[in-house]
């Protein structure tokens, strides 16, 4: 009931159960516990997907996107395939102005930052890339974040300023996925879920803060992960300049029981 998902619930007190997790789930489908098939997200049907539209000329010849499209993504991690992967997006409120979240997701662990920004510009996007080489540094930013792959958002445009430093000097890479193929980026989009448990579609974010954010990150990051051996994001996290930068910016672990993903968290 605190919208923790059942894999969770389960590699924290699978043993004291004494059933495995498919048990768990059929007890539940046949209506044998008071938590019922209503309270399990997962059950709710997804909505059609609406058919993919033509890609149009102008998009494909956009600037920000030459030589930093999907297929190019695909081929520099054939050359370099132990590079880590860093997926990143952004989530609106209810309105396309105020306040906007950006959202980059470690591949390898699932791990998410949260960074809430004043807007949805490009430039904005350039200060958080700005903010982060400042308090890592140059030579772990590069580490931290060597490849990034996001959608085509008008946010993201600035790819310059993204991958540059103000002095030019290189700190990533990035590239775009195809039109209308979210697909292609996943592991983010699925994580996405978690913050729509907490601020659902609609909701402004304007009289949230960072810490507010950094509340919701430290939740999510804590949810076990059958993907991870039953271990959460955090616990998963072993490299060096990653858990120096959680320590820099108050990212900590939630104890199991008390990981909440209802909107009661962030009550405003």
């Amino acid at each position: 009931m605190k919208g923790q998902p059942l894999t969770h619930i389960w590699s924290e007190h699978g043993d004291e159960l004494g059933i495995s997790q498919r048990t768990l789930y059929r007890y539940i489908d046949q209506g044998v516990l008071s938590v019922g098939n209503i309270d399990l997200r997962r059950k709710v049907a997804y909505k059609p997907r609406r058919k993919k539209k033509e890609v149009s000329e102008g998009f494909l010849n956009q600037e920000f996107r030459k030589n930093r499209g999907y297929d190019d993504y695909l081929k520099y991690m054939e050359k370099h395939p132990d590079t880590p992967i860093i997926q990143m997006d952004t989530v609106k409120g209810c309105r396309e102005q105020g306040k906007r979240l950006l959202t980059l997701h470690f591949c390898n662990t699932n791990m998410m930052l949260m960074f809430l920004m004043r807007d949805g510009k490009a430039d904005t996007v350039v200060e958080q890339f700005d903010m982060l080489t400042g308090l890592l540094g140059l030579e772990e930013f590069r580490k931290v974040f060597p490849v990034i792959l996001t959608d085509n958002g008008s946010e993201f445009k600035h790819t310059r300023d993204l991958e540059t430093t103000e002095d030019g000097k290189k700190r990533t890479k990035v590239f775009y996925c195809d039109p209308q193929a979210s697909w292609q980026k996943p592991q983010i989009e699925k994580n996405h879920e978690f913050i729509r448990y907490v601020l659902p579609k609609g909701k402004t974010l304007n009289p949230y803060t960072q810490e507010d954010m950094l509340l919701l990150a430290n939740n999510i990051n804590s949810i076990r992960r059958e993907s991870l051996g039953n271990k959460s994001p955090y616990e998963a996290t072993t490299d060096k300049s990653i858990l120096r930068l959680m320590g820099l910016m108050g990212l900590h672990t939630v104890p199991a029981d008390e990981v909440n993903l209802t909107p009661a968290l962030l009550k405003r």
